[in-house]
């Protein structure tokens, strides 16, 4: 042996997560005792891992009892006084329902949007259910002349649209009488500007 020695974490070094890994592998593959442990220590070493995962198990399995026995011990009155909390809880929450529905329906408020109406009474309903209704008015209302847009001149048609407009290549090679019956029938206009 060699004067420095070499330590394999031990299962207490290890985080959680890998000591499971590492148990797994154990099991599945069975590797080659190692020089430091030797075969007895190998074995020791399986056999306290087997151990400490039978003892995690029934520690489990003992929790889960005293729960299952801890409910059965409850007297008929906590169960009944659960049951009669959960019971009120659903009855509260239906009445706030019915009374946004209640409100959205008399002031005129469409049903489905019933559900943005918060508030503990009646009166903070209402008042909600006023500025939704509106801020829906004014979003269904016909635009007023600032928020159209303005025509744009340079789109649609346009003067002279109907005669076919000469380029210069067109032109090109054309004796002057041709030239001037073309300015005249107005097919030059845009080469000359006129609008």
């Amino acid at each position: 042996m060699s004067d420095t020695t070499t330590t394999t974490p031990t299962p207490v070094d290890q985080p959680q997560a890998a000591r499971a890994s590492a148990d797994t592998a154990e099991v599945t593959e069975a590797p080659a005792p190692s020089p430091e442990l030797g075969e007895s220590g190998e074995k020791a070493l399986k056999a306290e891992r087997a151990a400490r995962r039978a003892a995690e198990k029934a520690a489990s399995e003992a929790l889960a009892k005293v729960k299952s026995y801890e409910d059965a011990q409850k007297s008929e009155s906590e169960r009944l006084t659960e049951q009669l909390q959960a019971w009120k809880a659903e009855a509260a929450m239906a009445r706030a329902e019915t009374l946004r529905l209640r409100v959205a329906a008399e002031t005129g408020l469409p049903a489905d949007l019933h559900e943005f109406l918060v508030g503990d009474d009646e009166e903070a309903l209402r008042g909600k259910a006023q500025k939704l209704m509106a801020a829906t008015a004014a979003n269904n209302a016909e635009p007023d002349a600032s928020r159209r847009p303005a025509p744009d001149p340079t789109q649609g048609a346009k003067q002279g649209a109907g005669v076919d407009q000469l380029t210069r290549a067109d032109l090109a090679g054309k004796p002057p009488e041709w030239i001037e019956a073309q300015r005249v029938a107005g097919r030059l206009n845009d080469l000359l500007g006129i609008r």
